[in-house]
């Protein structure tokens, strides 16, 4: 299967699709994203369209091969035509945040704090707070503790 992107206004993707790699095809076989990206506009009278992969995502391909365009994107989705990825819009409160042009993922300014056994068996996890990290950009991840009868205090 050859999967495609249907790219609107600011780069934003608007739908996917898959094809069957044969129509993607030269002659002799070989896929190019030309053909695909033709075949889409004669049948679906929409001008752009870009080959993505679904074995790809974080910048690796999930069977070892070379990843392509970073991410297999999802609706809402932006194609960056600079770096030529696919990446998700930047997450809602994460100004600070910076977008890795090899992963196609957000990157916070500092990293995520490691849980240990227990927090992950008490279902606590770290979320990012913008307003911590401008007061102090040493911090921003938060620990939430879920309120848990029998818990332990973190």
């Amino acid at each position: 299967m050859s999967h495609f992107a249907k790219i609107g206004l600011n780069n934003i993707v608007m739908q996917t699709v898959y094809m069957d790699t044969i129509t993607s095809c030269t002659s002799g076989g070989l896929e190019r994203e030309e053909i695909g990206c033709e075949h889409l506009r004669q049948n679906h009278g929409h001008e752009t369209w870009l080959r993505c992969s679904i074995n790809t995502s974080g910048g690796v391909h999930c069977e070892g091969r070379t990843p392509f365009r970073a991410n297999m994107p999802e609706i809402g989705w932006y194609y960056n035509s600079e770096h030529d990825i696919f990446h998700p819009p930047q997450p809602e409160g994460c100004d600070s945040w910076t977008l890795n042009t090899t992963t196609g993922l957000w990157d916070p300014p500092i990293p995520r704090p490691e849980l240990t056994e227990e927090d992950a068996m008490w279902a606590r996890h770290y979320e990012w707070d913008e307003s911590v990290y401008q007061a102090d950009n040493t911090q921003g991840w938060v620990k939430i503790c879920p309120d848990i009868p029998g818990a332990p205090a973190p």
